[in-house]
């Protein structure tokens, strides 16, 4: 028995090949074309918004791009190939009041920080809108079956890590990541086990968007301890 289960992988849990996949992008572009510019003039505005550190803003863009994507994607697509298509079209719905709560409750900042992290983020939500789309024309795909923030999981995924990393605080990203990088571990697997092109893409983005973010965390919580450190002998002074 155990020696059955050992013979099995990734691949006989996928009923279907690459090509049909990657045509279900091609599909969303032939029935719902142009939403594709809207979401990612979305997904440009968020960037903007973040830089500003308007979080608001920010999060109801990133709620709307998830939106799209879970509805136009995963439920009315992915879902006719395989039952992961419904699990994380309900996961991306529920991250949207998590990024609701995010923006509405952190405290509005004059503008972006930089900083090595907040940078990365920055670079890997411009990533996401910018060249991922074309990562599909690049692999041999029809331009039609570009993936593009807020109509396909993947870009999408990404753009939410890096603008996070960009503006949230790190004790937000324990709720926010999850789903996320959830979701990259996922596709990676999947894309793999398909033998698609570049299927590491988004796991690298995520990996390196998860790295960026314990060193953000580690640093904060050192700056802090720096800043109570100086308090405290302030007080002793005083």
């Amino acid at each position: 028995m155990i020696d059955d289960l050992g013979s099995y992988s990734v691949r006989n849990f996928i009923p279907f090949l690459d090509e049909v996949y990657f045509r279900l992008f091609e599909r969303q572009y032939e029935d719902l074309w142009p939403l594709h510019l809207l979401t990612l003039a979305g997904g440009v505005a968020a960037i903007v918004f973040a830089w500003f550190g308007k979080t608001r803003a920010t999060a109801v863009l990133l709620g709307l791009g998830l939106a799209v994507c879970a509805i136009t994607f995963h439920f009315r697509l992915y879902a006719e190939l395989t039952p992961v298509g419904s699990v994380f079209g309900w996961a991306f719905l529920i991250q949207i009041p998590l990024l609701l709560l995010w923006g509405f409750i952190t405290k509005h900042r004059e503008r972006f920080r930089p900083s090595v992290p907040t940078i990365i983020g920055a670079a890997i939500a411009v990533f996401a809108l910018a060249i991922h789309p074309f990562l599909a024309i690049a692999t041999g795909r029809e331009p039609a079956g570009a993936e593009c923030f807020g109509m396909a999981p993947d870009p999408t995924s990404a753009c939410i890590l890096g603008i996070l990393l960009m503006t949230a605080r790190p004790v937000w990203f324990l709720l926010l990541f999850p789903i996320p990088l959830l979701w990259s571990a996922t596709t990676g697997a999947t894309l793999d086990a398909l033998d698609a092109p570049l299927p590491i893409t988004l796991p690298i983005l995520a990996a390196i968007a998860l790295v960026a973010a314990v060193w953000k965390a580690v640093t904060g919580l050192q700056a802090h301890r720096g800043k109570e450190s100086a308090r405290v002998k302030a007080d002793k002074v005083v």
